[in-house]
């Protein structure tokens, strides 16, 4: 009836001699494609009341994603794959193309952007609990989808072919030949040789705008499904559990039957949240404010202060010093704390693989019932020391580097 209605509504606004032949179009095209339908499903839907403006982070993370490729897409008409080319096009791109270098600044600093919403939705997500039953391989999709992101971070931080560009590419394929077993091979493979040259960048531009979102976009589609398929809940703010009595004794959790949104209730203590709103108009305004600020963020710093361009590339520059991407000081000072071959690997595999191992298996690890972060220390106060060893890592790569 809520479909029909709806179908109603919208033929009776479209009365306007001009508006009707667009109506009948609209009609027929909705009978075979239930757009309607699709709409109101997709639109009307149940949603926590509570945290919602920390939800507006995954939504936020999706806007800036549909920017980069809307803004990777434009620099593909001036950008040239080619070490003797790709400099200049994007020289040419600050000089003489304003609008050409505003974009550039925008995919710039939409990855920067990028990285910190996802790794903020990340550590929402981790503090809250919502990684539990029966939301596991959501957690496990977003945890790849921010792998993948850090990787199209480093690609395209290559891409410039200027002096940051060449010897981030010099750095980055070196340590790959530390990899256990197959790294001179996998080396060679990104290299196209044993130095560094014109096929490298295009192997590296191909896995930029191929590999690495061919991986993403199907990712994102499941981890949308997911998300729908177990609602935007999860937190443990949103859900009665067990309460007490007055008289301090604690009582039966709460059960009530499941809301009209497709969750599966993890356990009868978070079956259903506290306060329910509407994801249209409520949910969607605030995901619209947010994503709306961040990108105007976004713009301002491509207006203000752009994206560097340093120059062309030199191989053989002797005092040139590497300065790696913000998001990967943290391991640039392992590189330098572990200079050994052996250390290398560990510093550069052994520790990031086992960490992002135990990042993906963080949903079976805990197995506890509690969802509050402090009925969790044993996960908590793990991830806690974890975040302040990245700091301090950071902040020791930034003294070494700069002199600070």
């Amino acid at each position: 009836m809520a479909n029909e209605s709806t179908r109603s509504k919208l033929a009776a606004r479209m009365t306007h001699p001009v508006s009707r032949p667009l109506a009948i179009v609209y009609r027929w095209v909705d009978e075979r494609m239930g757009i309607n339908d699709l709409l109101y499903k997709t639109l009307y839907e149940a949603v926590p009341r509570r945290g919602a403006w920390a939800y507006t982070l995954g939504s936020a993370t999706l806007i800036i994603i549909a920017l980069q490729i809307v803004t990777g897409m434009f620099l593909l008409w001036s950008y040239v794959p080619s070490t003797t080319e790709a400099w200049e096009s994007l020289n040419f791109l600050e000089r003489h193309n304003e609008f050409g270098a505003i974009v550039r600044g925008m995919h710039l600093w939409g990855a920067y952007v990028l990285l910190l919403v996802i790794g903020l939705h990340m550590v929402r997500t981790f503090v809250s609990g919502s990684y539990k039953k029966p939301r596991e391989l959501n957690w496990i999709t977003g945890v790849i989808l921010f792998l993948l992101v850090l990787g199209l971070g480093i690609t395209g931080a290559m891409l410039p072919w200027d002096q940051a560009a060449y010897w981030t590419t010099i750095v980055t394929t070196h340590v790959l030949s530390y990899f256990p077993g197959l790294g001179h091979w996998l080396q060679e493979i990104w290299r196209g040789g044993n130095q560094v040259g014109p096929v490298t960048l295009t192997r590296t531009f191909a896995i930029h705008i191929w590999l690495l979102p061919a991986l993403l976009v199907p990712l994102i589609v499941v981890h949308l499904y997911l998300l729908r398929r177990h609602g935007e809940h999860g937190a443990w703010i949103n859900y009665r559990g067990a309460r007490e009595e007055p008289d301090g004794e604690a009582a039966a959790p709460l059960v009530h039957a499941e809301p009209p949104y497709p969750a599966v209730p993890s356990d009868p203590g978070y079956a259903v949240p506290d306060d329910l709103d509407e994801f249209f108009p409520s949910q969607v305004g605030k995901d619209s404010i947010v994503s709306f600020a961040l990108v105007l963020l976004i713009f301002v710093m491509a207006v203000v202060v752009g994206s560097p361009l340093e120059a062309p590339a030199n191989p053989a520059t002797l005092t040139y010093v590497p300065t790696p991407e913000w998001f990967f000081l943290p391991l640039d000072q392992l590189l330098v704390q572990f200079p050994q071959a052996w250390m290398i690997a560990v510093g550069t595999f052994a520790i990031p693989g086992l960490a992002s191992t135990i990042l993906i298996l963080v949903p079976f690890l805990d197995r506890s019932p509690d969802r509050e972060p402090w009925k969790r220390p044993q996960l908590m106060v793990p991830a806690l020391f974890t975040l302040l060893f990245l700091i301090f890592e950071a902040l020791l790569a930034v003294n070494r580097l700069f002199n600070l």
